[in-house]
């Protein structure tokens, strides 16, 4: 079975006011808290998931968390992948009582009622509706192959079978996957695998029973127990005419009391030793849930039926390089996946087009592909490199409130070892707070690609900055920018003649005779800032350059962290930024002069 999602249309949902996202055969969905991941999981689960997946909805499910007798919210899928796109070929989905055939452009994503393109693809939506029934204050929902509003006029109500859902194989693997009996009887997911197989082992369970019914060493014949059961006994039978002896047994010797008192044990390297789940890390006990879905998809797959897997953070508990397998197995197994994550590890796995970067603003969600045009042989290597080699650094920056954009590699390798040092040297008090790294993501940037870069993120975050040198190439840069259809939110630059180097330099005079000191204990020798400055500046190692000496760099921003007025500059310096990028004031920065009075200055 071929059927995916292609479109869903989101309206007054939880957070999101409207929103349309675009499916592939694997997304990742990828935003900061707050974005909308989950919700769009979850509104997945309401349309195709089973009854027990949904959980009881309430107002706070509406946006805004108030809804009025006129309030609705709709969720609405279209599906495609039928083949032939003939809708007579699929009459489980398109007849009288089920689906209206409906054409897709696959260019623009938009739904037609009628065919006018032969390359329009055959389409199916399903739509999901709930409203707040006031009086009983309950919300009425309607899961139906969507034609209207169902609640306006109830004739358009077409129900969807529970058996296209079974055929269609959604499976949702949540955020909170910690119960340690996932793989025992008492899940319900573990009986589905059991009984879509071979079935429960019954036979194997009725002996246990048995033996549990009649043990070999009772516990009420143990020497510690034989006093205090013969004086229950006593009593009992002077209550009693049957005189009822006790006995004590581990389960309710029933094969149900026997199933509910399995518990997973996992013995490592095959060792003698075996310990319950619960006793295990983390990491395994998390995966279970995925190891049994994917037995799950693995038989299915056989029958020929679909298998759609939503995973939420599959990041949780599993290092980078199970992250990397866990995904690559989802993917290769499933019909189609949907996951949602927080880790550039695990975004950076998919290919660009596969990543979609969500954007919540008062309620109106975008949803943009990290790469939505496919690099060509003629794409620069900055290009390749941001959406390629430096892809993780690219998408964890676009998680961030601001993305600022360096005007090369240096500068971005600077200011990451700036926010270290001081993250690394925060202190109690409210002055030595520094939410640059909190607000402010660096965009990896090639040195000489600030323009390049802009436009290539331009559509994928609201709110993208550039910060350049103050020398001539600097201030072309400022001008190629501002020119440009839509410029950049802010545009920072150095003043006049500076560079990163010159930055660097500045924070070293806060307390220069110390720094100078401390950075001669590291092997890096100047006689002053100024000469420390040219020093930075030069590649020429014979005479004592530094330029692209990262591990320089590094005993350098070591030797501003250890000395008290340089990071305190620093941080004020990053504090400045982060101030001037969420739209607040700073006397750090001014206006620069006409003709580019849009640009801020640093002002030391």
């Amino acid at each position: 079975m071929n059927v995916c999602i292609s479109r869903l249309q989101i309206e007054h949902f939880r957070g999101i006011k409207s929103c349309e996202i675009s499916f592939g055969q694997h997304t990742v969905l990828v935003g900061p808290n707050n974005s909308g991941k989950t919700t769009i999981i979850e509104a997945l689960a309401l349309l195709f998931g089973r009854d027990k997946l949904i959980r009881a909805l309430t107002e706070h499910d509406f946006y805004g968390g108030d809804p009025q007798p006129i309030s609705r919210f709709r969720l609405i899928a279209t599906l495609s992948g039928f083949k032939g796109n003939d809708p007579a070929e699929h009459s489980d989905w398109f007849r009288n009582d089920r689906g209206i055939p409906k054409w897709q452009d696959p260019q623009t994503g938009k739904v037609y009622a009628l065919r006018s393109d032969p390359a329009w693809q055959l389409v199916c939506q399903i739509a999901f509706a709930a409203r707040f029934d006031r009086p009983s204050l309950e919300v009425d929902t309607c899961r139906y192959f969507h034609d209207g509003d169902v609640f306006a006029d109830p004739s358009l109500c077409q129900l969807v079978p529970s058996q296209l859902l079974r055929d269609i194989g959604f499976f949702l693997v949540p955020a909170n996957r910690t119960w340690d009996r996932m793989i025992s009887f008492g899940s319900e997911l573990f009986r589905r695998v059991l009984t879509s197989g071979d079935g429960l082992p019954a036979e194997a369970v009725l002996l246990e029973r048995d033996r549990l019914r009649r043990p070999q060493s009772p516990l009420e014949e143990d020497t510690n127990l034989t006093q205090t059961v013969s004086q229950l006994n006593a009593e009992l039978s002077g209550f009693f005419i049957s005189a009822p002896e006790l006995r004590l047994r581990v389960t309710s010797t029933d094969s149900d009391g026997l199933l509910d008192a399995v518990v997973p044990h996992y013995a490592h390297r095959n060792s003698d030793i075996c310990l319950p789940a619960r006793r295990q890390g983390s990491g395994l006990v998390s995966l279970q849930s995925l190891f049994l879905l994917l037995q799950f998809g693995r038989r299915r797959a056989k029958e020929g039926k679909g298998f759609w897997m939503a995973i939420e953070e599959p990041e949780l508990h599993v290092p980078p390089p199970l992250q990397r397998r866990l995904v690559q197995r989802i993917q290769s197994l499933s019909t189609q996946t949907f996951v949602s994550t927080h880790s550039p590890t695990i975004g950076a796995l998919s290919h660009p087009s596969a990543v979609v970067i969500l954007k919540n603003s008062a309620g109106v969600m975008t949803s943009t592909p990290l790469q939505d045009v496919a690099l060509t042989p003629n794409s620069t290597n900055a290009v390749r490199k941001l959406f390629q080699l430096n892809r993780a650094d690219t998408i964890a920056a676009l998680m961030h409130d601001v993305v600022l954009i360096p005007e090369g590699k240096t500068d971005c390798e600077w200011l990451a070892l700036l926010l270290r040092a001081v993250d690394t040297h925060q202190g109690w008090s409210s002055n030595e707070d520094c939410t640059f790294g909190a607000y402010v993501g660096l965009i990896p940037t090639q040195d000489g690609a600030v323009v390049t870069s802009y436009e290539h993120l331009q559509s994928l975050h609201p709110a993208l900055a550039c910060i350049v040198d103050g020398d001539i190439a600097g201030k072309d840069y400022v001008s190629t920018l501002l020119k440009l259809p839509v410029p950049p939110k802010h545009v920072l630059r150095w003043c006049d003649d500076w560079t990163i180097e010159n930055v660097i330099g500045w924070l070293i005079d806060a307390d220069s005779e110390k720094a100078l000191k401390g950075l001669h204990s590291v092997g890096i020798s100047a006689s002053s800032t100024s000469s420390l400055v040219q020093n930075l500046k030069s590649k020429d190692r014979t005479n004592g350059g530094l330029k692209q000496d990262f591990l320089a760099y590094e005993n350098v921003v070591d030797v501003i962290a250890s000395t008290d007025a340089c990071i305190v500059r620093t941080r004020v310096l990053l504090n400045a930024m982060t101030c001037l990028l969420i739209g607040q004031e700073t006397d750090l920065f001014v206006f620069d002069k006409p003709p580019a009075s849009d640009v801020k200055v640093f002002q030391p």
